[in-house]
């Protein structure tokens, strides 16, 4: 289990990282910040986050930063963001969720990945990793996420996939996400 640490201790462990330089990391649909806290205790340095909702951006400054950035990822020119060695994130999963039980290919949330492959494409990160819900896997019969993969691919990237349960990593929840890498 790591340890429970405050913003001011992460930043302060941060600036005491003087003789290396840490790899630094873009986040974007960032939510409160759970995906970016893990990699924060990884070594990575977070420089630039994007989430469009009011009250997790209001979480994330409050326990990661204020390098987040409020505002919809379609009105984000890529000359706003950073260059990094990752870009990460959870593009919206609702479309995609079996929980939604009205869940169709047409969702227009389902598309707003295209964002993050506008990024990727336009900022050139060693590597990206993006997460969703199991259920992406089976939308279309697979070929929404066949699409999407090859999406990931056309703009340079060999992608891979595997579903991970949150619980075998210390989360605790009983929930299967796909990583997408």
């Amino acid at each position: 289990k790591l340890p429970r640490r405050t913003a001011e201790e992460r930043r302060l462990r941060k600036s005491k990282s003087t003789s290396t330089r840490r790899p630094t990391l873009v986040s974007l649909f960032a939510g409160c910040g759970g995906m970016d806290l893990g990699f924060i205790e990884a070594g990575f340095d977070v420089v630039w986050a994007n989430e469009i909702f009011k009250g997790a951006v209001d979480t994330y400054r409050h326990n990661i930063g204020g390098h987040i950035v409020e505002k919809d990822i379609r009105n984000v020119n890529s000359n706003e963001v950073p260059d990094s060695t990752i870009i990460i994130g959870g593009f919206p999963c609702q479309g995609f969720s079996v929980a939604n039980t009205g869940r169709n290919e047409d969702d227009e949330r389902n598309g707003l990945y295209l964002e993050f492959v506008r990024l990727i494409r336009d900022k050139k990160p060693q590597i990206f990793v993006a997460e969703n819900v199991k259920g992406i896997l089976s939308l279309g019969k697979g070929q929404i996420f066949d699409m999407i993969k090859n999406d990931f691919t056309k703009v340079g990237y060999d992608v891979r996939h595997e579903v991970l349960l949150a619980a075998d990593y210390g989360v605790p929840q009983k929930r299967e996400r796909v990583f997408i890498v």
